[in-house]
């Protein structure tokens, strides 16, 4: 005889399920990343303080990470410079979500591992996302030398910060960087972050460059079009500082379930 769970709830209010179709099941992991977006959107226009996701596929180490990505960004939103009716704050009731895998999870440790891996990594676009998105009255080399400041501050020892000023970059003989930076009302900020694991154990090392221009070096407004979003040339540096973040950091609780035709339900 099959043994069944069988599962009652008494709620004192009604529930809200939305079913959500992943195709024919060949090649549902490059949809992860939009389900826990979808799930997020679900959470915020509900209203919901608890989540349940439900899965019949089996959930990879991969797949739940692309999940949690989805998820957190799916709630990124800025309000740093909006008031009144303006200010969107999404899913600000939701105290949990959980997940109920179906298929199974076969280590359960490198589930809650890849879980926190997601949002390291949504931590990171987020910050990239506020960075690029702050107006330069704002924004200048300075004001992001100062986060790249925080950043190792906060990292527990594992991120090392050196900023060298113009005077440092002028003995380097940087003269080509420093020839971009002679339009800019602040001093350049060459930013180098380190990051090294507690256990001191260094297998492999990686450069990452990422180029952070702070005003447009046009000069004039020859570009009829896109002159007021230049300020997304800082993208490539502030990404590779938001790596750092997403390498230490560590931010609704997650919950994994193991085992409870390929379809998702979210139960709110």
């Amino acid at each position: 005889m099959k043994h069944v769970r069988l599962l009652i709830h008494f709620l004192s209010k009604s529930i809200k399920i939305a079913l959500i179709g992943l195709g024919d099941g060949t090649n549902i992991d490059d949809s992860y990343t939009k389900i826990g977006a979808a799930i997020a959107s679900k959470c915020n226009e509900s209203k919901a303080e608890k989540c349940s996701f439900v899965c019949s596929t089996d959930l990879s180490s991969i797949s739940l990470s692309d999940l949690t990505v989805g998820f957190y960004t799916g709630l990124y939103s800025d309000n740093r410079y909006r008031t009144g009716e303006n200010v969107k704050a999404l899913a600000e009731k939701l105290d949990s979500v959980t997940i109920v895998a179906e298929g199974g999870v076969a280590d359960y440790d490198a589930a809650i591992a890849s879980i926190e891996s997601g949002k390291a990594i949504a931590a990171g676009v987020s910050l990239t996302k506020d960075i690029v998105n702050a107006p330069h009255n704002v924004l200048n080399s300075e004001s992001l030398a100062n986060v790249a400041r925080k950043i190792a501050e906060e990292s527990g020892g594992t991120i090392k910060c050196i900023i060298l000023g113009k005077e440092e970059c002028e003995k380097r003989g940087m003269g080509a960087y420093l020839g971009v930076a002679r339009g800019s009302e602040t001093e350049p900020q060459f930013i180098h972050l380190t990051y090294s694991p507690k256990s001191g154990n260094v297998k492999k090392k990686v450069g990452i460059v990422g180029k952070g221009l702070l005003f447009d070096t046009g000069g004039y407004n020859i570009k009829t079009a896109m002159m007021e979003l230049m300020k997304f040339d800082c993208g490539g540096s502030v990404s590779a500082i938001a790596i750092t973040i997403a390498i230490t950091i560590e931010i609704v609780i997650v919950k994994v379930f193991a085992n409870c035709d390929y379809y998702a339900l979210i139960v709110i």
